[in-house]
C-alpha cells in the first residue's frame, strides 16, 4: 500500500501493482472504487504504457506519470470491458487509475506534479 498526494492536496490509498501479476488483473472483476481509493501501476521502465479495460466493471481516470513524478497524459473515463488499448502517447513509469471523471473535477491534467508516499522508487 502506498499514499498518493494530488495537485487539488486530496491523498489516496493505493494498491501497488508492481508485477507482471498485479498489472495485469488491476481493477478487474470489481464494481466499485472508493473516492479515496486508487491502483498504482509501477513499472521497470519508463516507456509508452498501454492498458485495456477488459473485464473492468466501472469506469477509471488513468494518470499516467514520468520518473519526476509529472502527469504527462491523462485519459479520462476509459471505457468499462473495452479491450480497445488506451494510452496518452508518451513515456511513463507510473499510472495513477482513480474512479471516473475523478481528475476533471480536480484539475488533475499534464503538467502537474505528484507526490507518492510509502513507495520505494
Amino acid at each position: 500500500w502506498a499514499v498518493a498526494v494530488l495537485p487539488s492536496g486530496h491523498e489516496f490509498t493505493l494498491e501497488v501493482a508492481a508485477d507482471d501479476l498485479g498489472r495485469q488483473r488491476g481493477y478487474m472483476g470489481r464494481e466499485k472504487v472508493g473516492p479515496r481509493e486508487g491502483m498504482l501501476f509501477v513499472f521497470d521502465d519508463t516507456r509508452e504504457h498501454g492498458f485495456w479495460m477488459k473485464n473492468t466493471f466501472i469506469p477509471l481516470d488513468m494518470i499516467f506519470i514520468d520518473d519526476d513524478l509529472r502527469v504527462v497524459g491523462v485519459h479520462a473515463r476509459a471505457v468499462p470491458q473495452s479491450i480497445e488499448t488506451v494510452s496518452v502517447g508518451v513515456p511513463s513509469r507510473y499510472v495513477l487509475e482513480v474512479p471516473g471523471g475523478w481528475a476533471a473535477e480536480h484539475g488533475v491534467a499534464t503538467g502537474a506534479r505528484v507526490e507518492l508516499r510509502g513507495l520505494s522508487r
